[in-house]
């Protein structure tokens, strides 16, 4: 099985749902990282096989880039489950979202299943679907930690605050404070406990552009690395607000010829700007400098 990418980018995954056709051509020209075709909470009962339908010969079409096709398909438990993932591996899915993760056995069951797909379809061992896993209840978040490592396949673990906040019979969805924010921290933690990638909530507030920027910053000052969105114009904030800006690359290389400077002097420890700079954090702003590269903003190293 292929190893997970630590430098993939996922700074906005947009959902677009699998039952709209002039949406789903219009997927490729969003911008986003990861498209994610769903199958789930954005299809209606009786549209599920239409839908799947769609979203395989969108998937089978190609032409997405450098984007990554992956697909939101009803959970464990369902009567699309099965279907949904056939479907999506014969079709050329590269990951898949697996709603309301809650165990750790869920991901395995996953894990293999899609292995039985993968060995249907032939694929090579280097096109082994991605999982996402979208934590959105409260035994979810209880059970974070498990969850995170519960298979090699697993990439991210993402934040799901509206089912949530119904699970937890909130009366407000509001993601910045009490036991949701709590909730938000616990899911970063987790992720970066097990090296994988942190994805931040949507933003409901669609056409409400300052907000959406608020809930990103606030998302990035968390430690997310990216942002589900509904809306093409949450996209682009998104990947504006999740791209190093200027000032914080030359920063990370300055910091970076100081570390190579001090280790050619046999020193492991030195102070740049009155600070204490030591291994990690060396090894934090080169991971900002690649993540620049990946978004094209930085020429290779």
């Amino acid at each position: 099985m292929a190893a997970r990418d630590p430098h993939r980018l996922r700074r906005s995954l947009l959902f677009v749902p699998g039952n709209e056709p002039r949406r789903l051509a219009r997927a490729r020209d969003t911008g986003a990282d990861t498209i994610l075709f769903d199958l789930e909470d954005g299809v209606a009962p009786n549209a599920k096989s239409d839908a799947r339908a769609l979203v395989g010969a969108a998937l089978r079409a190609g032409g997405f880039g450098a984007a990554e096709p992956a697909v939101r398909i009803n959970g464990l438990g369902t009567p699309h489950f099965e279907a949904d993932l056939t479907a999506v591996v014969a079709a050329g899915a590269q990951a898949i979202m697996l709603p309301k993760a809650e165990r750790a056995d869920d991901l395995g069951h996953v894990a293999y299943a899609l292995g039985h797909c993968e060995r249907a379809a032939r694929l090579p061992p280097d096109r082994a679907l991605r999982i996402l896993a979208l934590i959105e209840t409260a035994a979810g978040i209880a059970n974070v930690l498990a969850i995170a490592a519960a298979t090699p396949r697993l990439d991210a673990l993402c934040f799901g605050h509206a089912d949530l906040a119904r699970d937890l019979q909130l009366a407000d969805a509001d993601a910045s404070q009490g036991v949701l924010h709590h909730a938000r921290c616990t899911l970063v933690i987790a992720a970066r406990a097990r090296r994988l990638v942190p994805i931040d909530s949507v933003c409901l507030a669609v056409r409400d552009e300052d907000a959406v920027r608020a809930d990103v910053a606030l998302g990035l000052r968390l430690g997310f690395d990216g942002k589900l969105c509904i809306h093409p114009r949450q996209v682009e904030i998104a990947n504006a607000l999740y791209t190093p800006p200027p000032e914080r690359i030359a920063a990370a290389q300055r910091l970076v010829a100081a570390a190579a400077a001090a280790e050619r002097e046999g020193r492991g420890i030195f102070t740049l700007d009155g600070m204490m700079v030591d291994a990690p954090i060396v090894a934090a702003e080169q991971r900002l400098l690649e993540r620049a590269r990946r978004a094209g903003v930085l020429p290779p190293a």
